[in-house]
């Protein structure tokens, strides 16, 4: 048995007090008694569900292109408090999806007991909008293609949980329902739709959206003095819809991030990192898998070279920190907060019976964040895997 104690949060209150695991299990939460039961005491520490993050392209000098790069990322993960990820490709050929996928069950195997669960894989493309790509190099976009999305389900399998795509382009609608009948979430992501399109997507079993802000076409003014209500808006006031946001306070400013937090409420607001390698690494220049760099410079990453030169790319975020910008930089209430790390992309990805809050008979999958943001533990499974 294992036994920690601090400030517990639970899906309605924040308990100071003691967290009792056994058989990788959460066993009992009670308040702090001065028993001389043996404890790991994190003092005022903040013991949170295990983050969950669905949307990673890379962390420290990671990237998942391989079975070592993705047995890295998992056990680096821990540092961060991360106890489940999806780890996420993007501008890559057929060749290097497919390989993330068969990778990744691979290395789901090698990493047991040793670091982040590999909850699965997120393909963010690559039938996205050309005009909506973001960091993605055009040339790595493609148009819908069923035959080749068919390919990506057989070939990568049950470990296949999301895959992004734009809707608005043609077969968009037989997409979402292809990927529907086979239990994988289709995604709304990099899209010029226009708002109205939103409610046939829906329809059609929509449920995501990837990065929300972020490579979206800007609505708003549309003649002197009206305002319009574009895609963005309309995803925000659609309950069917859950919206992942990069919590780095770079992408969205905080008073959105804010601002998203109260439409989307309690349930529909999943914080994310989007992290590329050299996330948690010194400054420097870097790669994508199709070969584009960025530069990081004080912990931001950005384009280097190309049309694009200086945009900003995938952050260099970690869970840990997202957590701390939503309760010490939006002011945002921690129970709140770890549903937004942790409850809502476990229900996203159906694990929420098992893990994603701190209740009894529940995964013991626990991560120890202190007022400055920094990971003190994770807890996988009742077993201590990372401490500082």
């Amino acid at each position: 048995m294992l036994i920690l104690q601090g400030r517990i949060v639970t899906p309605d209150h924040i308990i100071d007090g003691r967290l009792r695991l056994d058989r990788g299990r959460i066993d009992s939460i009670d308040t702090r008694t001065r028993s001389m039961e043996k404890c790991t005491d994190f003092g005022q520490a903040w013991i949170l569900p295990g983050f969950i993050d669905p949307h990673s392209h890379g962390l420290g000098s990671f990237e998942p292109l391989d079975v070592s790069g993705l047995v890295g990322m998992a056990q680096l993960e821990t540092h961060y408090g991360v106890t489940a990820f999806l780890p996420t490709g993007a501008a890559m050929s057929v060749e290097q999806y497919i390989d993330l996928g068969r990778n990744a069950r691979k290395a789901e195997k090698e990493v047991f007991g040793r670091g982040a669960k590999i909850a699965g894989v997120h393909l963010e493309g690559p039938f996205i909008n050309p005009k909506s790509s973001g960091a993605m190099d055009v040339s790595t976009r493609r148009p819908i293609d069923l035959a080749e999305a068919e390919l990506y389900i057989r070939e990568i399998g049950p470990i296949l949980k999301i895959l992004t795509f734009s809707p608005e382009l043609p077969g968009g609608l037989e997409l979402i329902h292809l990927l529907r009948r086979h239990g994988i979430v289709p995604s709304l992501g990099h899209s010029i739709a226009a708002g109205e399109q939103l409610a046939s997507f829906v329809k059609a079993g929509l449920r995501h959206v990837v990065h929300l802000f972020n490579a979206f076409q800007p609505s708003g003014l549309k003649e002197p003095g009206v305002f319009r209500a574009g895609l963005v808006e309309r995803i925000l006031v659609n309950d069917a819809l859950t919206c992942e946001v990069i919590c780095d306070l770079q992408h969205v400013a905080p008073e959105i991030v804010i601002l998203a937090a109260r439409v989307l409420g309690a349930h529909r607001f999943i914080a994310i990192t989007d992290s590329l390698t050299g996330a948690g690494e010194p400054d420097g220049l870097y790669a994508f898998p199709n070969g584009g760099a960025y530069q990081i410079a004080g912990g931001v990453a950005r384009l280097a070279g190309g049309s694009q030169d200086g945009a900003l790319a995938g952050s260099m975020l970690t869970m840990n920190r997202a957590f701390y910008n939503l309760v010490y930089g939006c002011g945002i209430d921690p129970i709140l907060a770890a549903r937004f790390t942790s409850t809502n992309a476990a229900h996203v990805l159906k694990m929420d019976l098992e893990t994603g809050s701190i209740e009894p008979g529940k995964r013991a999958d626990l991560a120890v964040v202190d007022s400055s943001g920094e990971c003190l533990a994770t807890v996988i499974d009742g077993e201590l895997i990372y401490r500082r």
